[in-house]
């Protein structure tokens, strides 16, 4: 019974670092639809292992990590039915204890973790990246600057200290956010930016927080005053307002359209090479505003901007939208150019795509704390060859 188990521990090894054969593939589905695998300590203990040495790996919610580990399931399942013509009965994992584990360790080719069990573990295999960059470029940290009215400048990081005081406003620093605490005798505006491979967090003198990802800002007042509470952002930002009914928030993206709310949670995406504004509600309602036209959205839509007027999508899909908050970057059959984009401003380097092939579509997810070399393996098991020297990346035909 015990060297029985063993194999079966060996072959989820196998599957994990992606050297496992369609036939042993066959015998892994075959236990795990069996029912066993879920009753099994020993494999519990593989995945909570390769859980808990990855760096800074985050618990995800039940959800994802049942999405995470079906994709594993559909992955064994389509590799399996080009080789056997014998239908592979789906499995159902409703209530698996180790979801969370199997959710940060499951390759499926695109789970962040594949690239930590590449470089990390004792793998004997040739490293064959095309790689020659003197030294690897890590990922995006805290960091942004601050912008006061009189043209003073302050660089912000995770250290913890006060950046100013006057009057019954203070002003502080602490890992990685930045509050505003207590009201100023003079209004005067400020504007938080962060750069490309930085994130921040901003807590506003009425206790709104928002979120800047990379390449983003946010001007606003050290204070609001009776009537309207007027922010204007460029880039991304999630938001968490505040809700104060006398005095409705809006926020201008960056001249090109208008957020207007009481209370709620929202993310946009305003970014300059998207293709369009995308503005996601996830809590409470909103009133999107575009030239001439208007749009109250409901939480899980998503109003679309672009040169062609606006359209509103009633089944937006905010964990996707999300997923840069919550430290990862996710797609769902997105284009080479979306993920490299994404790369570019979180990594700070210069994509160039020698040849794109638009038939080409990414699904998974990868944790922003790997460095881009880990984030490159990922996308090279998935097909994509490349070249990295300095701050270049260079995607191949």
């Amino acid at each position: 019974m015990g060297s029985q188990k063993n194999q079966e521990i060996a072959l989820l090894w196998k599957f994990l670092d992606g050297t496992i054969t369609e036939e042993e593939s066959y015998a892994l589905s075959a236990y795990m639809q069996s029912g066993a695998a879920e009753k099994d300590p020993e494999f519990e203990n593989v995945l909570q292992q390769v859980y808990l040495q990855s760096s800074n790996a985050a618990p995800m919610s039940k959800e994802a990590a049942k999405r995470v580990l079906q994709r594993l399931l559909r992955s064994i399942q389509q590799q399996l039915s080009e080789k056997y013509p014998a239908p592979v009965h789906r499995v159902h994992l409703l209530n698996i204890a180790w979801f969370r584990y199997a959710a940060a360790a499951v390759l499926v080719l695109s789970v962040s973790l594949l690239a930590w069990l590449l470089i990390s573990k004792d793998h004997k295999k040739e490293n064959t990246l095309p790689v020659v960059a003197a030294e690897n470029i890590p990922s995006g940290s805290d960091k942004a600057v601050l912008l006061l009215a009189d043209g003073k400048t302050i660089l912000l990081d995770s250290n913890t200290k006060q950046i100013l005081h006057s009057g019954d406003l203070s002003v502080n620093n602490q890992k990685g956010k930045l509050e505003y605490d207590g009201v100023s005798s003079k209004v005067e505006w400020h504007t938080l930016t962060t750069p490309r491979g930085g994130q921040y967090n901003l807590k506003l003198p009425d206790g709104t927080e928002v979120w800047l990802n990379a390449a983003s800002s946010i001007t606003f007042p050290n204070s609001f005053a009776t009537g309207e509470r007027k922010v204007k952002i460029s880039g991304e930002a999630y938001f968490e307002v505040a809700q104060k009914k006398d005095q409705p928030f809006k926020v201008d993206i960056d001249g090109k359209a208008a957020v207007e709310v009481l209370g709620t949670h929202f993310n946009i995406n305003a970014y300059t090479d998207e293709p369009y504004i995308a503005t996601t509600l996830t809590e409470g309602a909103i009133k999107m505003i575009d030239r001439q036209q208007t749009a109250v959205l409901s939480p899980g839509q998503q109003a679309r901007i672009s040169t062609k007027g606006m359209n509103v999508l009633k089944d937006a899909d905010t964990d996707l939208v999300l997923a840069w908050k919550n430290g990862l970057f996710r797609f769902e059959n997105s284009p080479i150019n979306d993920v490299l984009r994404q790369f570019a401003r979180w990594y700070d380097v210069e994509v160039v795509i020698e040849q794109n092939d638009p038939d080409i579509l990414f699904t998974g997810e990868v944790n922003r704390n790997l460095t881009l070399l880990q984030a490159m393996i990922v996308l090279e098991k998935m097909g994509v060859h490349f070249t990295l020297e300095e701050r270049r990346l260079t995607i191949k035909p």
